[in-house]
């Protein structure tokens, strides 16, 4: 199937096909694979004309250097907001899960890092989450050291068992985006603004794709969001923005972090049920935690990810 990618044209919110986002990132050397790998067969069976096919070559050359390329995982950090060794257990299970990658942090650089984890400073600039990752992903937008197509995740989104580039491009949600957060708190609030926002651009029942899983977005059209909607000023959920603004007509797969699930589970709690827990952690890609549920986590992910990495001194 052939999957499509969004940027932006001449100040509009356009749809390119993923052979044109191809040539745009075999052009930059950029770091992320896209799903070419399976899709980059030309329909045509007949063997090109020998002056043709010279005149290809450097391109194929410039493309086999581009596959070769490790994908960019970016990954802000504030440690005064962590409550343990998040970071660390995220690094590894990234490193177990797609050996080669290369990992950015924005933010805070803990002591234990190692010379391949790379930094790029940045301090908080809002009390408002929302906002401050705004920041966070102008820096890395700006940086030299992330690629044009980059992922984007958290420091407390762990991977539980090896992944492909085409289970973080697969556009994943919640479901309609609704109000959510605690009444009258600072991320409902964030979320109510972004459906606003949304319904304003013409998308009466747009998708909440906050679901705190990894993410790819692209340089160009992530800065058009957070321009277009002002994410640098006021809360909103860039990413469900960006996914809305590029993929209209897109039906994505909807998460179920219950039973039924197979994507995401979350631990938002102090005392899950442990039959429970062990069976994600079993049979989900990723899982999350908050505040209340890093505690009973932390033990888990200590056994899963027991050894050092080369992210780490």
């Amino acid at each position: 199937m052939k999957k499509e990618t969004k940027t932006q044209e001449s100040g509009k919110y356009v749809q390119k096909n993923e052979t044109s986002t191809k040539k745009k990132a075999v052009s930059k050397k950029e770091a992320a694979e896209t799903a070419e790998s399976a899709d980059a067969k030309t329909d045509e069976d007949e063997s090109p004309a020998p002056a043709m096919e010279a005149a290809a070559q450097p391109a194929k050359e410039e493309e086999a250097k581009t596959k070769s390329d490790p994908i960019c995982i970016v990954i802000p950090y504030l440690a005064e907001k962590a409550k343990g060794d998040e970071l660390r257990y995220a690094v590894r299970a990234w490193e177990k899960s797609m050996p080669g990658i290369r990992i950015v942090i924005i933010g805070d650089k803990p002591a234990w890092a190692g010379k391949d984890l790379e930094h790029i400073p940045h301090k908080p600039q809002s009390k408002n989450p929302q906002v401050d990752v705004a920041h966070k992903m102008m820096a890395a937008i700006a940086s030299d050291l992330v690629p044009n197509v980059f992922v984007w995740t958290n420091d407390d989104i762990y991977t539980l068992c090896p992944v492909e580039l085409a289970d973080i491009i697969t556009l994943k949600s919640h479901g309609l985006l609704a109000n959510r957060g605690k009444a009258n708190g600072v991320y409902q609030e964030n979320a109510k603004r972004t459906l606003e926002a949304l319904k304003k651009q013409g998308i009466a029942a747009p998708y909440d794709y906050a679901t705190h899983t990894p993410v790819i977005v692209e340089k160009q059209g992530l800065s058009k969001i957070i321009e277009d909607f002002e994410c640098d000023k006021e809360g909103q959920l860039v990413y469900t923005l960006y996914a809305n603004m590029f993929f209209r007509d897109h039906r994505p797969i909807i998460t179920q972090n219950d039973g039924r699930g197979s994507i995401i589970a979350s631990v938002y709690r102090p005392n899950p049920d442990p039959r429970i827990l062990d069976k994600v952690l079993a049979s989900r890609k990723w899982i999350n935690n908050n505040d209340s549920g890093w505690k009973v986590l932390e033990p888990k992910l200590k056994e899963l990810f027991p050894e050092k990495c080369r992210f780490e001194k």
